[in-house]
């Protein structure tokens, strides 16, 4: 069995950061992002989209999830921040965000999908912020 995040690595596609301050980020960013899915296949998470891509299994990534961090389904918001420490890396923390909201697994609370009539500037200043968050119905909740 894979490792989650090796789970989520083969089954995202992600695109370039729109955060403007990243080095590597090619010029207009937000015309590297995945295109041609499905709006309920790819997902704005404010930095960049991420998207689902050779049918990812829900149950073996909630299995995944409960084996390596049975925290993040206690019901309470956990942030990419803290996600990241918990995987290392904030960018593989975002992408699991986006997979396992995606997929069903939790839901995604981000500026995107909280308040989209926000500017991009405020939406970015809020992401940086730590407003990018999974919360989980809590385990044994129905549908959880």
């Amino acid at each position: 069995m894979p490792t989650l995040a090796e789970f989520v690595e083969k089954h995202t596609e992600v695109g370039a950061c729109c955060c403007g301050k990243c080095i590597d980020a090619p010029p207009s960013p937000e015309k590297h992002q995945p295109c041609g899915h499905t709006l309920d296949h790819t997902l704005d998470l404010t930095f960049f989209k991420v998207a689902a891509k050779d049918n990812p299994s829900k149950d073996e990534m909630l299995a995944l999830v409960k084996k390596e961090h049975p925290d993040w389904l206690d019901g309470v918001e956990h942030s990419y921040m803290e996600i990241g420490v918990d995987m290392f890396d904030q960018g593989m923390a975002l992408k699991t965000i986006g997979l396992g909201a995606l997929l069903g697994v939790w839901e995604c609370m981000c500026p995107e999908t909280m308040m989209p009539h926000l500017s991009p500037e405020i939406k970015k200043t809020m992401a940086g912020r730590g407003l990018v968050c999974l919360k989980a119905r809590k385990q044994g909740d129905s549908n959880g």
